[in-house]
């Protein structure tokens, strides 16, 4: 998908702020938030070397922006399906129709 058009840039404007409102009162994100916070705290206290720490925070950023990254286009797919429904549309089931469609 284009990322000028209309429905991307509805994608950022959701997520970028309307999400934000939504995890801070989400108990279970919440909890997530905690636990994790709770790991972090026990690496730093872990004295690891510089390289390792480093290596460890590369590796949690690529894979939160792989966690991240999926849900924007689980979120684009779920718009793109239902704008298919609402224009009448069937409901694309090959993933080349869907990669056209986002």
């Amino acid at each position: 998908m284009e990322k000028n058009s209309a429905l991307y840039q509805l994608m950022i404007v959701r997520m970028n702020g309307v999400m934000n409102g939504i995890v801070s009162g989400d108990e279970e994100y919440q909890a997530i938030s905690r636990k994790s916070d709770e790991y972090s705290g026990q690496l730093d206290g872990m004295k690891l070397p510089r390289e390792v720490r480093q290596l460890i925070d590369r590796y949690v950023s690529e894979q939160n922006a792989l966690g991240s990254r999926y849900g924007m286009l689980a979120y684009l797919l779920g718009f793109s399906d239902c704008k298919a429904m609402f224009l009448g549309k069937g409901l694309p089931t090959e993933v080349k129709e869907m990669n056209a469609e986002l």
